[in-house]
């Protein structure tokens, strides 16, 4: 698990106004914060102007140093819902190092009542775990990119190293507490990563004249302009990127198509299960047409066409990919459900049990992991007792509670997801080919031939069977569910729970419990010998329930997921596998070798899949994150992450440890 930020230590002045203990530094000006966020950072920056003259269709983002109370963003977001056409995206990219506590940020965003409807909405959103590293925030055509840590590392994390995909930002808010009270964060590497991020022509403002300010930003390749200052303040600074300092590559560029990304007018994806499903309204959201295929009648036919599934993530008490990947997908996952299928998320709370003495060592370890964080809303640990109390039904273990978590119904979340006018799908169309001919793509499918600019391959297990995606190692792991009709003892349950195995309350009558676990199995025809397999697990957890189950004739429902190596996602542009190779050959003599060059990558190919048994909790993030790779926008994790899902990580791994290729 990441670290917790350090979060803001807040004084309250007699004039309701708060102060950085830690800086002994106000957040906003005293005479009128709003108004001196509207002087200093819209208009300085011209922003009404910009936005009201945008294309259809075009993202503006903004890049700031410290989120601090979040009233420039907020300001932002009324001016853009004002101003901009309504097609038009924007993207608010910032920074804090001590965020405030969710009680501190109601209290303070309260001093500005006008602003009402755009706080309360925003605090509903507010990250529950206030970790380190990058969280994002969806809010229709707005999006916040918020990054807890300090300033410059912060920035820095978010850089792909590659120009046409790092120079994104157009406007900047260069704030933070003033540099004689916060003299760590305005350094040249700060300045100089602000440049790295900006487009041509990018603006900024700030409130200070400070020469540390004014040395670094002319360093970094900034023209400078002083301007008449807020209030008191006899003169602030705004101005342009004049000059633009290259980079050379830092490590090994194997994740970056040689291309720039351009947005395409429409798309096509493989597969209808809930990998197509999100990132296909991701894609729409954007305005880009898209064209889904799926093989089977409806919606979520395959992996993802249960009646009920639980949201769970995985958490690890330790950092790195996999403990956080999870941790933010969770998060993110909890806000999008609620945001687009509020009906089919039934988000009142779930029971991670501790069934082993494995499993309550670590909840211990996790749970000592959160107490670090100031009355965090994530997941707390409770008792036996007060989980039996939670759940209505007796239970023996202790756990960890999530309140924000619970079950959903997929195969309708799927559906509802494909609702969207700039979605078409076609059912029962099996996708037998895909060549590349003439700059395109082209497709067979029941019986036709289809032309595609740009196509994403999401049918779980079925990737493999595409030759550009034939290497990437997805292996099939059978699970079968168990429905049963509920019974009065059962109908006490009001929780999902699981542990070594799952089970949701009663809905619309049935129950679902189970899921098998099967390894490299492909079958997926109903056995009876895992109906009592899903028993038997249930049975070590709620042994009564079990036994009224066991005179039933179970329905049921068994599929195939499709997981990785490493249980990330897969989820980036698929490489000409080639020319990987030989590209960067030399891994194999020294993987820690940095070789500068680029490698072709299949045009206008992705992949999305590799989700594995948390499916509908990883495809939400994985969707914005392969969204955010095909538009050329900024990511909602950071770099070192996305890094760590990209289709080509395998292959290049087997180069460094000098094994033979993947798939062969």
């Amino acid at each position: 698990m990441s670290k917790p930020g350090k979060q803001a230590d807040i004084q309250w002045r007699e004039d309701g106004q708060p102060l950085s203990r830690a800086y002994d530094d106000i957040y906003f000006s005293s005479a009128s914060g709003l108004e001196e966020t509207r002087y200093v950072f819209l208009q300085q920056n011209a922003l009404a102007e910009r936005w009201a003259n945008l294309n259809e269709h075009a993202t503006f983002t903004i890049g700031e140093t410290g989120f601090g109370t979040g009233l420039n963003f907020l300001a932002a977001w009324e001016l853009w819902q004002e101003t901009a056409p309504k097609s038009a995206r924007l993207h608010f990219i910032t920074v804090e190092k001590s965020p405030l506590h969710p009680q501190d940020l109601r209290r303070a965003l309260a001093l500005w009542p006008q602003l009402e409807a755009f706080s309360q909405t925003f605090i509903d959103g507010y990250p529950p775990l206030l970790a380190e590293g990058v969280h994002r925030l969806q809010f229709g055509p707005v999006s916040l990119t918020l990054i807890i840590g300090e300033a410059s590392e912060a920035l820095q994390s978010l850089r792909l190293q590659q120009e046409c995909r790092d120079r994104l930002v157009d406007a900047w808010f260069l704030d933070g507490f003033a540099p004689a009270k916060n003299p760590d964060m305005w350094t040249p590497k700060l300045f100089g990563n602000m440049a790295s991020l900006s487009r041509t022509g990018a603006t900024f403002s700030t409130f200070t004249c400070a020469g540390l300010v004014k040395r670094g930003l002319r360093d970094a390749g900034f023209a400078l302009n002083k301007v008449p200052g807020f209030g008191s303040k006899r003169e602030m600074l705004c101005g342009t990127l004049e000059t633009l300092h290259h980079n050379d590559f830092k490590t090994t560029p194997w994740h970056l198509p040689a291309t720039a990304p351009q947005r395409p007018e429409s798309v096509t994806i493989i597969g209808g299960g809930i990998s197509g499903a999100t990132i296909a309204r991701a894609l729409a959201e954007r305005g880009v047409r898209v064209q889904l295929f799926e093989r089977g009648p409806a919606p979520g036919s395959g992996g993802s066409g249960n009646d009920q599934g639980i949201l769970y993530g995985k958490l690890s008490p330790k950092p790195g990919p996999n403990g956080d990947f999870n941790l933010n997908a969770l998060m993110f996952a909890q806000r999008y459900y609620r945001q687009y299928c509020p009906q089919l998320a039934h988000f009142n709370g779930l029971l991670q049990l501790a069934q082993t003495d494995k499993e309550q060592q670590l909840q211990q370890q996790i749970s000592d992991a959160l107490a670090q964080y100031r009355d965090q809303n994530l997941a707390q640990a409770i008792s036996a007792e007060e989980a039996s109390t939670l759940a209505g039904v007796a239970l023996p273990f202790s756990g960890l509670y999530f309140p924000g978590a619970g079950w959903l119904e997929p195969q309708k979340v799927c559906t509802s997801l494909l609702e969207h006018e700039n979605i078409t799908r076609q059912h029962c169309h099996e996708v037998e080919m895909l060549a590349r001919r003439q700059g395109l793509w082209h497709l067979r499918a029941a019986g036709k031939d289809i032309e595609a600019e740009t196509v994403i391959l999401c049918g779980a297990n079925d990737i493999r069977h595409f030759a550009p995606a034939a290497v990437l190692p997805l292996r099939p792991i059978r699970g079968q569910v168990s429905r049963a009709l509920a019974t009065e003892a059962s109908s006490q349950l009001r929780i999902a729970l699981c542990g070594e195995g799952y089970i949701t309350p009663a809905h619309e009558g049935r129950q679902s419990f189970g899921a098998t676990f099967k390894l490299k199995e492909s079958a997926t025809e109903l056995r009876e010998s895992e109906h009592r397999e899903n028993l038997q697990t249930l049975s070590d957890l709620l042994p009564d329930l079990a036994a009224e189950f066991s005179t039933q004739a179970f329905t049921g429902r068994a599929a195939l997921r499709a997981a990785t190596p490493d249980y990330l996602p897969i989820a980036g542009p698929i490489p000409n596998w080639e020319s990987l190779q030989s590209t960067y050959a030399n891994l194999r003599k020294n993987r820690k070798l940095l070789i500068g060059e680029l490698a072709d990558y299949q045009p206008g190919l992705y992949a999305m899949g590799g989700l594995g048994s948390r499916g509908f909790t990883y495809a939400p993030l994985t969707a914005e994150l392969l969204a955010s790779w095909i538009m050329g926008e900024a990511l909602p994790v950071s770099a070192e992450l996305a890094l760590a899902l990209h289709p080509a990580r395998f292959a290049i791994r087997d180069l460094g440890k000098n094994r033979p290729s993947v798939g062969n």
